[in-house]
């Protein structure tokens, strides 16, 4: 009998082992869905809690401790229902962006440059600057944001910001400084650089925007972003409600494998508003479907589309 319970006890452990080696293999090959939309399968009674209650927007994250001039304090005071609107209008991306930014560690104060960018639109489109975080194509193309069939990576929301927090972390690697990683997603790179060059030939010892020279432009920019951050900080203050969100992702990936042809056609399988399948997947800028790439679908419609796919799929018919 001792020697079966052993037995028993070494197939156990190693079912368990095999079984976490295939987890690991899984987790690499979608790292972006595992585990941002992991959080699906947190406790029910943490999905219920609001996004405003989460890690992800707690006060320990606002980690600059910005002071407001009394010309960022009327700029905040001015904009304040402008950043109220757009964070109704694009409440399905909050989740997301806020995730990102807390599993990258990086401040919370810098979800306030895609507001200022665009007011999180990723359709977004400024003298050459496209999408919610407002890149030029060479930087899109840097950060991964590729051109395809019916699909442009630079309006897609969710890879946009990914390449925009990987771009902020590169910035902050090279300039070790915040205020400067603003001004250096206005201004450039290398311009920051340079001047922060030309301030050190000088014999400047402290460098700071107090010692360095930079444009009166990017200064009105990151002028702009502090009160944005602020208004997110305190939004009692500034009279202003954040939309009601849950604190899990609203969406999931589906592979459709070339499975559907149209965007309309996978609102019409999952029962979703195709005006919100739209706003999921605005890489996309036509009703035809990229057939190498998932979509994203509101987390309710997602198991009614699979299963949709599935019952296509067993009686061979075409989409």
């Amino acid at each position: 009998m001792i020697k079966q319970s052993k037995l028993f006890l070494i197939i156990a452990i190693c079912i368990s082992v095999l079984t976490l080696s295939g987890c690991s293999v899984n987790r690499t090959s979608d790292s972006m869905s595992l585990s941002y939309e992991s959080q699906t399968r947190q406790p029910k009674q943490l999905q219920s809690t609001s996004l405003w209650e989460s890690e992800h927007w707690h006060e320990k994250r606002f980690t600059l401790d910005w002071k407001l001039t009394d010309q960022e304090k009327r700029i905040a005071k001015n904009f304040a229902r402008t950043v109220h609107s757009n964070l109704n209008r694009n409440d399905f991306y909050l989740h997301y962006l806020l995730s990102k930014l807390n599993e990258e560690n990086v401040p919370l104060e810098m979800a306030a440059i895609p507001l200022v960018e665009s007011g999180l639109n990723p359709h977004a489109y400024h003298g050459g600057a496209h999408g919610a975080w407002q890149f030029i194509r060479a930087t899109g193309r840097s950060l991964g944001l590729e051109k395809q069939d019916h699909y442009d990576g630079i309006y897609d929301f969710f890879a946009s910001t990914d390449a925009g927090i990987k771009y902020l972390k590169k910035l902050y690697n090279d300039l070790g400084d915040w205020e400067f990683v603003v001004i250096a997603y206005n201004q450039g790179e290398y311009g920051v650089k340079k001047a922060i060059e030309r301030a050190k030939k000088k014999g400047t010892k402290n460098i700071s925007l107090d010692t360095v020279r930079v444009a009166r432009q990017s200064r009105a920019y990151l002028s702009r972003v502090k009160a944005f951050a602020d208004i997110l900080k305190q939004p009692d203050f500034y009279n202003i409600k954040l939309p009601n969100i849950k604190n899990r992702p609203p969406f999931r990936k589906v592979e459709i494998a070339g499975r559907v042809n149209s965007l309309k056609k996978v609102a019409e399988l999952s029962g979703a508003n195709i005006d919100l399948i739209k706003k999921l997947n605005s890489g996309y800028r036509t009703d035809k479907i990229n057939p190498n790439r998932a979509l994203y679908i509101p987390l309710k419609h997602a198991k009614v589309l699979e299963k949709a796919l599935e019952e296509k799929d067993s009686g061979k018919e075409k989409l």
